[in-house]
């Protein structure tokens, strides 16, 4: 089988003299640091930033805080399903929006004045 693949026979190629060249640095110097920018104007150039994207409809990828919930009770909780009629559960969800409590806590406020 022929190692030729359609290139034609390889030329022989004579060796290459590596030239060497020195590369010329001498102008070479680092940049001078630039002016200061004052806290001050910094701020400015940040609110002119902010602005102008939220003029363009930008939202801002910064984080946000995430606020931990603070629990109130530490004790073991639990899941009580009740199957009532329409009105008492209508009447009881509208004592716990009225009053700002929890369906446990509700149920433990009228628990207590009934004597359970």
């Amino acid at each position: 089988m022929s190692k030729d693949l359609g290139f034609g026979k390889p030329a022989k190629a004579e060796p290459r003299k590596l030239e060497t060249k020195m590369l010329d640095l001498s102008g070479f110097a680092p940049r001078q640091p630039e002016r200061g920018v004052s806290p001050k104007d910094e701020q400015i150039d940040q609110l002119k930033a902010d602005q102008a994207a939220e003029r363009a409809g930008f939202q801002s990828r910064e984080p946000t805080q995430r606020i931990k919930r603070i629990r109130k009770s530490s004790e073991p909780l639990d899941q009580a399903f009740v199957r009532a009629p329409l009105d008492v559960i209508n009447r009881f969800k509208d004592y716990c929006n009225q009053t700002g409590m929890s369906y446990g806590e509700a149920l433990e406020e009228l628990m207590r004045k009934a004597g359970l």
